[in-house]
């Protein structure tokens, strides 16, 4: 998604998309998006879980959907209202069609779930971005 927010503003002309011949619904690589804030929560979720007992588990976070890199740039355009140009290039060695989350453990477990879209996603993105347009800027520089 940094790539997508740094062509909406100018950062970058266009969008590299890595394949369109993957086995998804657009052809392209399917990843699973989740937004900070559902992250966070889920870390939460995680203390309060941790303080039951002395135990140690391993929980996937995620929506647990799979996101197409299309899907994703047309969510983006939605939230900006401008056009995401992007070109496909060829597969990456080691890309894989479809990645994203197996949640029913953090569901059960920790009794959480992502409640935020893609579209939330986007838009709070968009929302940082349009106003921090270098970004960070240079961590190093102190």
């Amino acid at each position: 998604m940094p790539f997508v927010a740094q062509v909406a503003v100018g950062r970058r002309t266009s969008l590299a998309i890595f394949g369109d011949d993957y086995n998804t619904r657009d052809g392209t690589g399917e990843r699973d998006y989740i937004h900070v804030v559902d992250l966070a929560n889920a870390h939460l979720a995680a203390l309060d879980y941790s303080e039951k007992g002395p135990c140690c588990e391993v929980v996937n976070v995620g929506t647990g959907r799979g996101i197409t890199v299309k899907e994703l740039v047309a969510a983006y355009e939605r939230a900006c209202g401008r056009n995401i140009p992007a070109q496909i290039a060829p597969r990456r060695p080691g890309d894989v069609a479809s990645s994203y989350a197996a949640t029913a453990k953090a569901e059960r477990l920790l009794g959480w779930r992502a409640a935020l879209d893609i579209d939330a996603m986007c838009t709070s993105s968009w929302r940082w971005q349009s106003n921090n347009i270098e970004g960070y800027g240079d961590a190093s520089a102190g």
